[in-house]
């Protein structure tokens, strides 16, 4: 008999399967923007999935898998499905259509198998090795979002088929690295924690533009901090001074 303390995350893990599900159905109708709605919808299942297991101290090796399943659909598939339906209609005769976006769901697929092996159900979060998935679909959907803003708001077409092709093609990229990719919050530690609650509601109020810009600063931070390791060990990045500033901030 399942504990009724394991319905209410894995409730929510389906939640999001559905969302990546409806979101897949908008793509082929052509309808991208509740696509892309409902992809941001699966983000906040996936959130709330995690922060209810928690809480509930329902961690199970049946919810991980879970919830990787879903994942695979909402960020592997339904994003996948959008760059296809996307690249389709704007270069109907283009032949790295079916590679690109085949190309994202395999490379999301394998993230989410690598992510598996290595984990275990645990209340625990810690480092990544690739880019997450999630933050993957959000480089994605979040550059043909701000484009069509730009577009409807200010008349400038700042979006480009061959950008769309290489922010997909690295973002899948990125997912089958060894490259080690911190939590959320150990990325932006230098915000101190009073600033948060209103960082928070900007980003909400203005998301068609601020998804953009927190999901590649995301990426781009965490390849600083990679190559900045691996090649200049010695970088001020582990000054002790700047590790104080940041222990005093949290403190505060």
């Amino acid at each position: 008999m399942v504990k009724k303390k394991y319905i209410a995350p894995n409730l929510i893990t389906a939640g999001n399967m559905f969302l990546g599900y409806l979101s897949i159905t908008e793509s082929i109708k052509g309808r991208y923007d509740m696509a892309i709605w409902f992809i941001i919808l699966a983000m906040i299942c996936d959130g709330l999935d995690g922060k209810t297991a928690r809480k509930l101290d329902a961690f199970s090796e049946f919810g991980k898998e879970f919830d990787s399943f879903c994942d695979a659909i909402s960020f592997g598939l339904a994003p996948s499905m959008l760059v296809y339906s996307i690249l389709s209609s704007s270069v109907p005769t283009g032949v790295f259509t079916l590679p690109v976006s085949f190309i994202y769901a395999l490379c999301g697929v394998m993230r989410l198998v690598k992510f598996n092996i290595i984990n275990v159900a645990s209340s625990e979060k810690g480092d990544f090795s690739g880019m997450p998935i999630p933050n993957a679909a959000a480089m994605v959907i979040s550059y043909y979002m701000i484009c069509v803003t730009i577009y409807k708001n200010f008349d400038f077409q700042l979006f480009d088929i061959n950008i769309f092709i290489g922010v997909t093609v690295i973002s899948a990229s990125l997912m089958v690295s060894t490259i080690p990719f911190k939590t959320p919050d150990k990325t932006f530690s230098f915000i101190p924690k009073k600033l948060a609650p209103i960082l928070i509601l900007i980003i909400i109020i203005t998301l068609k533009y601020s998804l953009f810009v927190v999901s590649f600063t995301y990426t781009i931070l965490n390849l600083i901090s990679y190559f900045n390791r691996r090649f200049f060990p010695e970088s001020s990045l582990e000054d002790p001074t700047i590790e104080e500033f940041i222990e005093v901030v949290e403190e505060e």
